[in-house]
């Protein structure tokens, strides 16, 4: 029942970028965030710290931060979450609030969608 939604980025490469935030909306009768909702390890924010509140059902705020700036694209980060509806029911993936470096750079988001299986 564990789900992990990975969160990419294209063009961020050698823009100096040390930290990102961004709410995330979800529907809390598909999904409910796990303790530690996000994971930078393995990802392009590993050398950074993360931050997660979930204390609003269906919204997920992540802040992600440090000394080092992300070096190359791919995966960001890792969302993680535990299947609560019924096979078949679904749950859109909604950004919101998306910010590089306090705002610096222009950001394109793409959302997404979550389907429970059998």
């Amino acid at each position: 029942k564990d789900v992990l939604v990975p969160v990419s980025v294209e063009g961020i490469a050698g823009k100096g970028v040390i930290s990102y935030e961004f709410d995330l909306r979800y529907d809390p009768s598909v999904l409910q965030p796990v303790g530690d909702a996000a994971d930078v390890k393995g990802t392009t924010s590993r050398a950074l710290s993360v931050v997660t509140n979930a204390s609003e059902p269906g919204l997920l705020r992540v802040v992600v931060y440090g000394a080092y700036p992300i070096d190359e694209d791919g995966v960001l980060l890792n969302l993680r979450f535990t299947a609560v509806g019924a096979a078949g029911s679904a749950s859109l993936l909604t950004f919101e609030r998306i910010m590089f470096n306090e705002g610096d750079a222009t950001v394109s988001v793409a959302n997404g969608r979550v389907t429970i299986g059998n």
